[in-house]
């Protein structure tokens, strides 16, 4: 018989006498795989993933993976508490969806389709705002509507800031307070016409209630650190941009309205960094 038919067949009855043949004949088991001594595969068994601040060794000084595993998670879900649930913006403006409540005869579909807010929601898409921060805003907007859109009246510039000076106390909160409203108009503001950051000024840079309202907005903005998507500025992009911003400062003179923009951008740049306020945007 040729060799190759012959060993074909015994390897036939050998697997036959394994699968129900002869009993007395085991079926053969496969061994386990060796270690392969490979460079590649050792690094299937590294615990490198936990941090060494999150690491915890027993008795006999050998990893307690457990313990460090059970460590890393409680330090991971404290970090998840203070920074919020990670909510990340709608793929596309139109799936931006706000419910408010306690706003008579709102409704959205209609308040959205207007030309204003499609030019609102797209700045904000833009600018990563999620849902929640996006109804924040909105909320916060028709809450002020009546005052603003039954043309409250426009006072000289001594009677607005005398009127905020009345709310804001000293001179200090007055200029945090102003720097918001600045930070949250110029942020939102289109770039050119209707809806920009000059024809918001020229209608109501003097408008009180309009100034505190925006102001209200540019302190969530200033502690917001994931209004930006959550990406933080390294150590030295932060000493590169803060000097450029002081040098600026230094060079305008002091009554020059740049510097108001230029000091806003500052306070952002300190406010993300070290700010750890809990904001009412997300």
């Amino acid at each position: 018989m040729n060799m190759f038919i012959h060993g074909r067949l015994g390897h036939f009855y050998m697997a036959e006498a394994g699968e129900g043949g002869d009993p007395s004949t085991p079926a053969a088991t496969t061994p386990a795989p060796a270690p392969t001594g490979s460079v590649l595969d050792s690094g299937a068994n590294t615990t490198d993933y936990i941090p060494e601040k999150y690491r915890t060794n027993k008795e006999d000084g050998s990893l307690d993976l457990e313990q460090s595993s059970r460590k890393m998670a409680e330090a991971y879900k404290h970090l998840e508490t203070r920074m919020g649930s990670g909510d990340v913006p709608p793929k596309t403006v139109d799936e931006y969806t706000v419910k408010l409540e306690g706003v008579e005869g709102f409704d959205w579909n209609e308040f959205k389709a207007d030309p204003d807010t499609q030019s609102f929601l797209k700045g904000a898409h833009a600018k990563g705002l999620t849902n929640d921060q996006v109804e924040y805003v909105i909320g916060e907007y028709m809450k002020a509507a009546p005052a603003l859109v039954g043309g409250a009246e426009t006072l000289d510039l001594q009677g607005c800031t005398d009127a905020l000076k009345a709310v804001w106390g000293d001179d200090k909160a007055m200029t945090q307070n102003v720097r918001a409203s600045y930070l949250a108009s110029s942020t939102f503001a289109n770039e050119e016409g209707l809806g920009s950051y000059e024809a918001l000024n020229r209608k109501f840079g003097r408008d009180p209630d309009f100034i505190a309202f925006t102001a209200n907005i540019g302190r969530e903005l200033k502690e917001d650190n994931a209004i930006n998507g959550g990406a933080q500025i390294n150590e030295a992009d932060f000493a590169v941009k803060t000097s450029e911003l002081r040098s600026q400062l230094q060079a305008l003179p002091a009554h020059d309205p740049k510097r108001q923009g230029i000091q806003a951008q500052l306070d952002a740049l300190y406010n993300s960094k070290y700010s750890k306020q809990q904001s009412r945007l997300g």
